[in-house]
């Protein structure tokens, strides 16, 4: 018997002043996330999650962090991706004035409890840290639409 296992991921995108490109949750700002419906690939559904989400338009094909989540015996349940969304060297001018609704690009601290993979992925990206995303050996055609 075969099962799926549920792919996640949230997308960082920062600027080198301190500031993150996020989106309002329920209970604060968070990184633009979504999961990846059956079938489909992680670099695309990504890159039209953060478009709709930001309005920007970035090709999403390095992860910052990977981390394989599992339940209370060890088996896994899910995988959790944080994806590279770019790097600005300064806030934009009028950085939130042609953002949708819900988008800003706020300071780090705004970000509301990260995940331990979100710690991991914020020192990579100071870093500039980044693993390619494979799909079967490759990196998917939509990483470059």
């Amino acid at each position: 018997m075969s099962t799926t296992l549920p792919i996640s991921f949230s997308v960082l995108s920062t600027t080198l002043d301190g500031h993150l490109l996020m989106v309002q949750g329920r209970d604060g700002w968070v990184l633009p996330s979504g999961t990846v419906p059956p079938g489909r690939c992680i670099v695309l559904t990504a890159r039209e999650t953060f478009r709709e989400a930001t309005g920007y338009d970035r090709p999403v094909s390095e992860a910052y962090a990977v981390t394989v989540v599992t339940d209370h015996t060890g088996t896994p349940t899910s995988l959790a991706y944080v994806l590279d969304g770019g790097q600005l060297p300064n806030l934009p001018r009028d950085a939130n004035k042609y953002l949708p609704p819900g988008a800003g690009w706020l300071p780090l601290a705004e970000l509301h409890e990260p995940t331990p993979v979100i710690h991991h992925a914020l020192v990579a990206a100071t870093r500039r840290h980044r693993l390619p995303i494979l799909i079967n050996g490759s990196r998917p055609d939509a990483a470059y639409i």
